[in-house]
């Protein structure tokens, strides 16, 4: 077997899509998007066997970024990133069984330090924790259903912030309709964000995938936020919101904009809902579960990668561990 590395994802072949599967965000017309929008030295890399058929793929690119992220502490280094460089809950890899060891070897042998971020597939070295993400299966045929399986604490929070939307316009939109004062608001979120990877374009949401959705709510003619869904197969994954923060307690912006993509993939008759990785308490009482991601770390100087993964331990996130019981067991509507 041997590996063949691109410069430019117009150069790869299209088996690549083969092993991307069910990974939207790692086929070639997304990374086509990417390499456009956000150009940041991405490389892509395939394994083929003996006959030129795909064993296992990936995309990296360059990003200045805090290794102490999860910390108190503060420190920007130059790394190479193995995932797909605009911030989603996906994996930037996937490899055959028992290509594991060949992929892991591969990006090893990269210069400088190297970092894997969203690894749902056991890789060889040292695991940490990176974000894990947000996840609803979706069980109702209707929202109102929804509801009632709710506890009834959860369901009175539920309504209580629904009724903070009465006179709202809900519109759904694609991606070219996407424009400025939007964008405003997702730097504004941006900015707030305490875990920052790359900033993107406004081209980046203007020239999104037909797959994607824009959720915008107006209140009369004032934008309050929008959020941008995305279609994966039968799942619906939630990628980008903005919102106005001096609006946000009188009507309950972001609450409200996750219940209009509840809305949305329940109508829609969608399997299940990734609402991402951040905000996970606020997800966690709208009834999601956590799926854990791991995240490796490596560094060429065999020094400084021996240091690196000793505190490694200390470089992962920690979810939070309060548990959640939004739904009724059984019938019975106890309370935590």
């Amino acid at each position: 077997m041997k590996w063949i590395t691109y410069d430019k994802i117009d150069q790869v072949p299209k088996d690549w899509d083969e092993l991307a599967g069910s990974n939207i965000f790692l086929t070639r017309d997304f990374l086509y998007h990417l390499e456009r929008v956000n150009p940041c030295s991405q490389a892509y890399h395939r394994l083929e066997d003996h006959v030129c058929r795909p064993k296992a793929v990936y995309v990296d690119y360059t990003l200045k970024l805090d290794i102490f992220t999860y910390s108190l502490v503060s420190h920007k280094i130059p790394l190479r990133i193995m995932g797909i460089p605009c911030s989603v809950a996906k994996p930037g890899f996937s490899a055959a069984a028992g290509c594991e060891n060949e992929l892991w070897q591969h990006f090893q042998s990269r210069k400088g330090a190297k970092l894997i971020l969203n690894c749902s597939q056991k890789l060889p070295g040292k695991a940490g924790k990176t974000l894990p993400t947000c996840r609803l299966q979706l069980k109702w045929s209707s929202f109102e259903e929804y509801l009632q399986a709710m506890r009834s604490s959860y369901r009175c929070r539920t309504n209580k912030a629904v009724r903070k939307w009465h006179g709202v316009q809900v519109d759904i939109l694609p991606p070219a309709e996407f424009n400025q004062n939007m964008y405003l608001l997702y730097e504004a979120v941006y900015t707030r964000s305490t875990v920052k990877l790359e900033k993107l374009s406004i081209d980046f949401f203007r020239s999104l995938t037909p797959k994607a959705r824009l959720i915008r709510a107006t209140y009369k003619e004032q934008l309050l936020g929008f959020s941008v869904i995305v279609e994966n197969d039968d799942e619906l994954v939630f990628l980008f919101t903005g919102f106005d923060y001096q609006l946000n307690h009188q009507f309950d912006i972001y609450y409200n904009l996750l219940l209009e993509i509840l809305r949305f993939g329940i109508a829609n008759s969608y399997a299940v809902i990734d609402f991402g990785q951040t905000a996970e308490e606020t997800k966690l009482k709208l009834g999601a579960q956590l799926f854990d991601f791991a995240m490796y770390i490596g560094h060429s100087n065999p020094i400084i990668n021996w240091a690196a993964n000793r505190v490694l331990g200390a470089l992962s996130y920690r979810a939070p561990s309060a548990p959640y019981r939004v739904f009724k067991t059984g019938g019975q509507n106890t309370e935590n």
